[in-house]
Protein backbone atom coordinates (compact mmCIF):
# COMPACT_ATOMS: atom_id res chain seq x y z
CA UNK A 1 0.00 0.00 0.00
CA UNK A 2 1.96 3.54 -0.93
CA UNK A 3 1.52 6.25 1.37
CA UNK A 4 0.21 9.88 0.00
CA UNK A 5 2.80 12.45 -0.49
CA UNK A 6 3.83 14.92 2.23
CA UNK A 7 1.92 18.39 1.39
CA UNK A 8 4.49 21.16 1.98
CA UNK A 9 2.86 24.32 3.53
CA UNK A 10 4.32 27.56 4.62
CA UNK A 11 8.06 28.20 4.23
CA UNK A 12 8.19 24.60 3.22
CA UNK A 13 6.19 25.41 -0.11
CA UNK A 14 7.15 29.01 -0.87
CA UNK A 15 11.03 27.60 -0.63
CA UNK A 16 11.08 26.11 -4.27
CA UNK A 17 10.14 29.16 -5.53
CA UNK A 18 13.66 30.72 -6.93
CA UNK A 19 11.74 34.53 -7.36
CA UNK A 20 12.24 35.99 -3.31
CA UNK A 21 10.20 39.21 -2.63
CA UNK A 22 12.09 41.90 -1.01
CA UNK A 23 9.79 44.30 1.42
CA UNK A 24 10.02 47.89 -0.47
CA UNK A 25 10.41 51.00 1.18
CA UNK A 26 6.89 52.31 1.48
CA UNK A 27 7.09 56.00 -0.57
CA UNK A 28 5.49 59.16 0.86
CA UNK A 29 3.26 61.36 -0.74
CA UNK A 30 5.28 64.75 -2.30
CA UNK A 31 4.17 67.86 -0.68
CA UNK A 32 2.37 69.02 -3.46
CA UNK A 33 0.03 66.81 -3.38
CA UNK A 34 -0.89 67.45 0.00
CA UNK A 35 -4.03 69.85 1.41
CA UNK A 36 -3.56 72.28 3.60
CA UNK A 37 -6.61 72.69 6.39
CA UNK A 38 -7.91 76.42 7.01
CA UNK A 39 -8.72 77.18 10.35
CA UNK A 40 -12.69 77.26 11.36
CA UNK A 41 -15.53 74.91 11.49
CA UNK A 42 -14.54 72.83 8.86
CA UNK A 43 -11.37 72.11 10.20
CA UNK A 44 -12.19 71.51 13.92
CA UNK A 45 -15.26 68.92 12.32
CA UNK A 46 -12.46 67.27 10.74
CA UNK A 47 -10.46 66.50 13.78
CA UNK A 48 -13.75 66.20 15.56
CA UNK A 49 -14.80 63.24 13.30
CA UNK A 50 -11.47 61.78 13.07
CA UNK A 51 -10.83 61.47 16.73
CA UNK A 52 -14.39 59.76 17.09
CA UNK A 53 -13.34 57.18 14.61
CA UNK A 54 -10.17 56.25 16.24
CA UNK A 55 -11.65 56.18 19.49
CA UNK A 56 -14.46 53.49 18.27
CA UNK A 57 -11.35 51.92 16.19
CA UNK A 58 -13.37 52.32 12.89
CA UNK A 59 -11.75 52.96 9.46
CA UNK A 60 -14.08 54.27 6.22
CA UNK A 61 -14.12 53.68 2.93
CA UNK A 62 -12.31 57.14 2.34
CA UNK A 63 -9.57 56.44 4.65
CA UNK A 64 -8.34 53.07 3.53
CA UNK A 65 -8.43 54.28 -0.31
CA UNK A 66 -6.94 57.85 0.78
CA UNK A 67 -9.17 59.78 -0.80
CA UNK A 68 -8.12 63.35 -1.31
CA UNK A 69 -11.57 64.77 -0.59
CA UNK A 70 -11.76 63.77 2.50
CA UNK A 71 -11.62 67.07 4.16
CA UNK A 72 -14.95 67.88 2.35
CA UNK A 73 -16.83 64.80 3.61
CA UNK A 74 -15.08 64.74 7.30
CA UNK A 75 -15.67 68.65 7.55
CA UNK A 76 -19.66 68.46 7.03
CA UNK A 77 -20.00 65.72 9.54
CA UNK A 78 -20.01 62.37 7.44
CA UNK A 79 -18.15 59.14 6.91
CA UNK A 80 -18.83 56.40 4.66
CA UNK A 81 -17.99 52.45 5.72
CA UNK A 82 -18.30 49.40 3.62
CA UNK A 83 -20.37 46.93 5.97
CA UNK A 84 -19.39 43.41 4.93
CA UNK A 85 -17.87 44.15 1.70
Amino acid sequence: METPARKQRGADKTARIPIKIVPAERLKKPDWIRIKLGAGMEAERFNEIKATLRDHKLHTVCEEASCPNIHECFGKGTATFMIMG
